[in-house]
């Protein structure tokens, strides 16, 4: 299943990606052995863009400058919410065009995730406004000729009943993409696949982690979450990357809930992980080459 956008492998190839912060994907990068992630996932505020985005691709820069950055683009500033319509309004183009600059100039394939998570109703995204903002930013990249970005339309589908709310937020977009934690047969999820399908457009995991099973039990771990994760990714053509978190929720994001999802730190968990891997659907960063 091809659909010619941009950054899409060819066939059923799957892009291989980690995060979501250095340490994490340093320990990530040294547990997968030679099957080294494509993908580095990075975060960052559209007000906080001047002070620190270049911190960011720094230390993506120290494990390797072919790296492709996947970027969550936070469309709130803290304390005061949703800056959405401020976007629209090209209150934030300095910032912005920052953005620009720096990813121009890197040259490597990057995903851009305008607004991620824009159904999470703690975010509290218009969505009139939320499509107004991303199209003033895709304006922006493209008026800069910014060429090397893929701009990726993220929801978490656990948000809503049905698909119709999230498709409310649908501005056009390169890729769509889904995060996925918990549940391999949430039906809101099968239907955004069916969208993603429907408007010819490859669809990224964006974020994934073993939530509420972690890694510490070994092969009921596996059995529990990853194994059904892989087999999911496999059943479904459309899905063209997935972006692993290497977390101990508890440590890391005071969520103990969610469990401890580093992989390396369960010798099973970790050899089942490596060989799933050696699977030449998964495209990864030796490969990058096939994405120019």
């Amino acid at each position: 299943m091809d659909f010619k956008q941009k950054f899409e492998p060819k066939g059923k190839r799957v892009i291989h990606g980690a995060g979501q912060s250095p340490e994490q994907f340093r320990k990530y990068w040294g547990a997968v052995g030679k099957n080294k992630p494509a993908v580095y996932m990075t975060y960052i505020r559209v007000n906080e863009i001047k002070n620190k985005f270049s911190i960011n691709i720094n230390e993506m820069l120290k494990f390797s400058k072919g790296l492709i950055p996947q970027i969550g683009l936070n469309l709130k500033v803290k304390n005061e919410g949703s800056k959405c319509l401020e976007v629209s309004k090209g209150e934030y183009d300095n910032e912005l065009r920052v953005l620009c600059k720096i990813l121009k100039k890197l040259k490597n394939p990057v995903f851009l995730r305008i607004g991620y998570e824009f159904n999470n109703p703690t975010h509290n995204y218009n969505p009139k406004e939320f499509i107004l903002a991303w199209k003033h930013i895709v304006k922006l990249f493209r008026k800069n000729k910014v060429d090397n970005v893929a701009f990726v339309w993220c929801c978490c589908s656990a948000f809503n009943r049905n698909i119709d709310e999230i498709m409310s937020y649908y501005p056009g977009n390169d890729l769509f993409g889904v995060q996925h934690f918990k549940d391999n047969k949430n039906k809101v999820t099968e239907d955004f696949c069916r969208e993603a399908e429907k408007h010819r457009k490859p669809l990224m995991i964006c974020e994934s982690s073993a939530a509420k099973v972690g890694v510490l039990e070994g092969e009921k771990s596996w059995n529990g979450w990853f194994k059904p994760y892989f087999t999911w990714i496999k059943c479904h053509e459309v899905v063209k990357a997935f972006c692993y978190i290497n977390r101990n929720w508890g440590i890391d994001w005071k969520q103990p809930e969610w469990g401890n999802c580093r992989i390396e730190e369960n010798e099973i968990v970790k050899k089942n992980y490596a060989r799933e891997l050696n699977n030449p659907i998964y495209l990864h960063y030796e490969s990058i080459k096939e994405l120019k």
